[in-house]
């Protein structure tokens, strides 16, 4: 048989690889979820319908948003043998310190008797840890996204998984949440996104194991 023959005899049953992808049905509920988690167990903030039409409210939901987009791209990165999350991680710290930047030089700008009220707002003692709370309900549905992937990172693969549960949670929790200075958001909601990596990542250390 020839060299040519041979190769075209070896490559006729391969089938294409399909691309590495969350389950977007699955995102669905999780968001769905955490939304349902928000109404019956903390409600709607009061104010909601005016808070909608300022800039701050949306600006929270963008920086959770954005949280929750690098969070799915580190998923499917280590959900991936052999790719690099290098790019994903980079983008994770660059938003988070974008924010926290923000959030300082809001600090700075603000007069010194009212700083600490900038930073710590009138609820941060409980803000993350609510956070983790509407999270707990979105994770299966993030689990359930993730079913086609195959982590040869178990525990990074876990941690990401939670950031990204902990992203949806937080964005669901802006609907109840009240606070709208960019240094209690960059603070506290990122908190409760890493608690729910650090979750994350010792569930995975068993639950991704091969």
């Amino acid at each position: 048989m020839k060299t040519d023959d041979l190769i075209d005899a070896l490559g006729a049953g391969l089938e294409p690889v399909r691309p590495v992808r969350l389950n977007l049905a699955a995102l669905t509920l999780a968001a769905a979820a955490a939304v349902v988690a928000v109404l019956f167990l903390l409600g709607l903030r009061p104010d909601l319908g005016a808070a909608v039409q300022g800039p701050a409210f949306w600006a929270k939901a963008a920086y959770t948003g954005a949280l929750a987009v690098v969070g799915g791209w580190l998923v499917v990165r280590l959900g991936r043998p052999g790719a690099s999350a290098r790019a994903p991680g980079l983008a994770f710290a660059i938003v988070v310190g974008a924010a926290l930047a923000v959030g300082a030089a809001e600090i700075m700008l603000s007069a010194p008797d009212a700083r600490m009220d900038v930073w710590l707002g009138d609820t941060w003692r409980y803000c993350s840890a609510n956070i983790l709370k509407v999270s707990v309900f979105a994770a299966p549905f993030i689990w359930l996204s993730a079913r086609g992937l195959a982590p040869t990172r178990p525990v990074r693969a876990g941690a990401a998984m939670g950031v990204l549960t902990g992203a949806v949670g937080a964005t669901a929790y802006g609907l109840h949440c009240p606070e709208a200075t960019a240094a209690f958001v960059a603070t506290w909601y990122a908190l409760g996104v890493l608690l729910c990596g650090t979750v994350g990542a010792l569930t995975g250390r068993y639950a991704l194991r091969w």
